[in-house]
Order: C-alpha cells, then sequence, then structure tokens
C-alpha cells in the first residue's frame, strides 16, 4: 500500500482538506469529523487501495483500513493541517446536534471520547494487576511482602483515580481547561467529603441538602460535572476584569461548579449507578446465555462501529464490581471465531490471493485486529460471516457455562488470556472455551462452504 497516494485520495473523496474539522485514529480506522458529510462519496472511499469497509457512526466518517491505519493517519495529517475545515460557528444550527437522534449520537460520541483515550493506561495497569497475580500464585513474591505492595498499587492507581484521568479526556474534548476540571474531580474524590458522614448520608450545605457520594467508582458525575464547567468557565473568563483574570474566574467556576457537582449532579450520579449495578447483576445471572448472545451480536457492534460504545460499560463494570463474566469473554470468543472463520477459508479456497489474504487476517483477528477478517473475507464471502457468527454463539455458551471471567480491562485476544487469571475461577478450565470455539467456528464455516473468488 503507498501511504500517500491513499491518504491523499481518502481526503479527495471526502470533500478535500477544506471538509475536514478533525482526524484522529484508533487502532484500526481512520476517523474523520467532516463539515458536510454529504460531500463525502462512500463508493469512491471503498475503491481506494487499502480501505476495508466506512462507518459512519457518531458523528464520525469512519474509514477502516486495518493495523496500517497509523501510517496512512501521519500520511493524511499533513493533508488536513490543523483540521479546521469549514468548521460551522457555533451559533449556526449545523454545529449543534439536531432532533432527538443527533443529541443522543453526540452524547455517545462523548462518553465513548473520554474513555477511549485512557484505554492504554487501563490495559498497562490491568496487566501489573495480572503479573502480580501470577507472581504471588507461584510464590516468586508473598502476599505480605513489599513488593506484592507496590506493585498492587501500581496496578490499581490508574483505577482508583480514573474520574481524575476522565475529567482530563472530557474537557480536551468539550474544549474546556483540563486544570479546572481535575480541581473539579479532585473536590469530588477529597477523603474529607466522606469523613463527613458514611455514603448515603445527607448533609446540610448553607440549607441546601448534600447527599454524600463515593466518587471514586464513578465516571458519569466527573463528565457531568466538566460539561457544566465549561459554560460556567466561559461565562466567567469573558465577564471578568482583566485585572482578576489570573484567579478569579477560577475561583468563582469552582464556588459554583462544585456545589452543583455534589447537590445536583451526585445524586444523579448515584441513581444512574444503582441501575447500572441492577443491569450488571441482570446480566450476570443470565450467565451462558448472555454471554453466548453477546459473542453473536459482536460483529455486527463492529459493523456499526458501535463496539466502542461498549468501553465506558465495561470500565465502569471493573470500577464498581471488579470483575467482567459477560463482555470480555463474549468479546474473546468473537474474536477467536473472526479468525477461525478466515483460516477456514485459508484453507478450502483455491484462490491464491485469498488464501494469502485469508491467511493473514486470520492471525490478526486472534491477536485482537478483526477488521481484516471480517471486512477482507469473512464478509465479502458471506457464508464465512454466518459461520462465524454461529461459532461465536457456540463459544460464548460454553465460555459462559466454565465461567469465564476477566479481571482487568484488556482488549480480549489470544495475547491477553492472562487477564482471565483470577481467585475465583479455574483458569484451566475457562481455557477450553478457546479451543472449543475455533474447533466450532473452523467446521461450520468449512461445511458451509462458499463461492470461491477467482484470480485475476
Amino acid at each position: 500500500m503507498d501511504y500517500e497516494k491513499t491518504a491523499q485520495a481518502i481526503v479527495e473523496a471526502v470533500g478535500g482538506a477544506g471538509n475536514v474539522r478533525g482526524l484522529t485514529h484508533c487502532v484500526t480506522r481512520l476517523r474523520l469529523k467532516l463539515a458536510d458529510e454529504g460531500k463525502a462519496d462512500d463508493a469512491t472511499v471503498r475503491a481506494i487501495d487499502g480501505v476495508m469497509g466506512v462507518v459512519r457512526q457518531g458523528g464520525q466518517y469512519q474509514v477502516i483500513i486495518g493495523p496500517e491505519v497509523g501510517k496512512v493517519y501521519a500520511a493524511a495529517e499533513p493533508l488536513v493541517g490543523d483540521g479546521q475545515g469549514e468548521v460551522p460557528a457555533d451559533d449556526e444550527p449545523e454545529a449543534r446536534p439536531q432532533g432527538i437522534k443527533g443529541w443522543a449520537n453526540a452524547a455517545l460520541d462523548t462518553l465513548i471520547s473520554c474513555f477511549t483515550p485512557l484505554i492504554p493506561a487501563i490495559a498497562g495497569a490491568g496487566m501489573i494487576k495480572v503479573l502480580v497475580y501470577i507472581l504471588s500464585t507461584f510464590g516468586v513474591i508473598g502476599a505480605e511482602s513489599v513488593e506484592y505492595q507496590v506493585l498492587s498499587v501500581l496496578g490499581d492507581g490508574v483505577y482508583y483515580f480514573l474520574p481524575l484521568l476522565v475529567a482530563v479526556t472530557a474537557a480536551n474534548k468539550m474544549g474546556t481547561n483540563p486544570f479546572l476540571a481535575m480541581g473539579v474531580a479532585g473536590l469530588m474524590m477529597h477523603p474529607n467529603l466522606l469523613a463527613l458522614g458514611d455514603a448515603g448520608t445527607q448533609v446540610s450545605f448553607f440549607g441546601a441538602p448534600l447527599t454524600l457520594v463515593d466518587y471514586s467508582t464513578q465516571a458519569l458525575p466527573v463528565i457531568l460535572s466538566v460539561w457544566a464547567m465549561k459554560y460556567v468557565e466561559k461565562f466567567f473568563s469573558a465577564h471578568c476584569p482583566s485585572l482578576f483574570r489570573s484567579f478569579l474566574p477560577a475561583m468563582l467556576t469552582f464556588l459554583v461548579v462544585g456545589p452543583i457537582a455534589l447537590i445536583a449532579i451526585g445524586p444523579l450520579g448515584t441513581i444512574l449507578g444503582t441501575g447500572f449495578a441492577a443491569f450488571c447483576n441482570v446480566m450476570n445471572q443470565w450467565g451462558w446465555i448472555a454471554v453466548g448472545l453477546n459473542a453473536a451480536l459482536f460483529p455486527f457492534l463492529v459493523l456499526t462501529g458501535m463496539h466502542n460504545a461498549l468501553i465506558p460499560l465495561m470500565i465502569q463494570m471493573f470500577m464498581t464490581q471488579g470483575f467482567d463474566a459477560v463482555l470480555l469473554p463474549s468479546g474473546l470468543c468473537a474474536n477467536l471465531a473472526e479468525g477461525a472463520a478466515a483460516a477456514a477459508v485459508a484453507v478450502r479456497t483455491k484462490s491464491k490471493s485469498m488464501r494469502s489474504t485469508a491467511s493473514s487476517a486470520a492471525v490478526s483477528a486472534v491477536l485482537g485486529i478483526t477488521e481484516p477478517a471480517l471486512y477482507g473475507v469473512n464478509l465479502q464471502l458471506k457464508r464465512p460471516f454466518v459461520g462465524m457468527v454461529l461459532g461465536s454463539l457456540v463459544g460464548g455458551c460454553f465460555a459462559g457455562i466454565v465461567h469465564l471471567t476477566a479481571y482487568t480491562f484488556v482488549s480480549p485476544s489470544l495475547l491477553s488470556l492472562p487477564i482471565f487469571a483470577g481467585p475465583e475461577s479455574n483458569f484451566m478450565l475457562s481455557m477450553l472455551s478457546v479451543p472449543v470455539t475455533l474447533v466450532a467456528t473452523f467446521a461450520i464455516t468449512f461445511l458451509l462452504g462458499f463461492e470461491d473468488p477467482k484470480d485475476e
């Protein structure tokens, strides 16, 4: 792939550099914020060398490229400059979400954007927790040793201070001061606040009822507080005399937003947290059925770009209950099934080009990058996609039966299997989910067959 030519073609096909308001990327997708999505030609973009597909979701124009996306991004970044194309003015209606669907997409995009930049830190800290468990299990370090305690704190630190980290990403997303956002989050997490009484206790703050809440395991109240802070800080910065601008806007912002966060937003977060706990409880009660259904549905979420919407849900799950017995196990089964289906295609096809594509895509999928297998093989040949979904269902149900459980958040793949080792599960028994998923998917896909493509 010629990365410069691919980047140039993509920029031209979406309406030119002037139509690009923002440019980012994730593991496999180039994500563009366009001033006018109507100018983007999906068919032209899909026909570009190296492009596997296009998804319009959450206010983003997502170009699926695969593991090479970072190099395409590096080539595209100079073409769009600072990403400030034809940006509508704030007072123009086009700059604001339209209708319930528009507001829902904007809210979902904001929520995802607040967590996605934190994934490397969360994954790294999570693997340290896995390392601590393995070292203690094999007697390398004792549970009472200094080494155990220090490494445990190192692994737990990101989770413990996650609301502070979320405050920074939320401020960056909303275009407000990240240090003021951390100040608001620091108020909500300060231990002296809970020293006033137990969580759930109501105290009086200048006559207003203030319910004490433990915010160390909650991120949504911080995001909502930063959203409120954005407008308060903007107002005071614009109206404070320049002589006092070094301290007065920040001081007044804290005085206004702090009580609002504790009195109004805090109880809302408690209600939502209670609802989330009930949701987790229902999924855990469904057991193997929930894991199987989620595994079968996961490829469809990837197709629509909605799989990233699960990230805040999974992170919140680890913050509250400390494990995930549904979403990450089902994600592992779906990823393995994606690779096994592509492997079946590689074995059965007579096309040299498809065999090469399917073989590399199969390896990529079981290592956690599924788009090459999904778009380049299984979806393209249709029947392998059906085999993959059925294999995901079988593997997910089996994973639920043997209680496959993740104890930290890391993208599920063969490389991250240690995240499923924990004190409450039989690791060797639960690992049978891997061969069951691979064998079932391979067999189903191989038997279903497909219309073999011809080499040119």
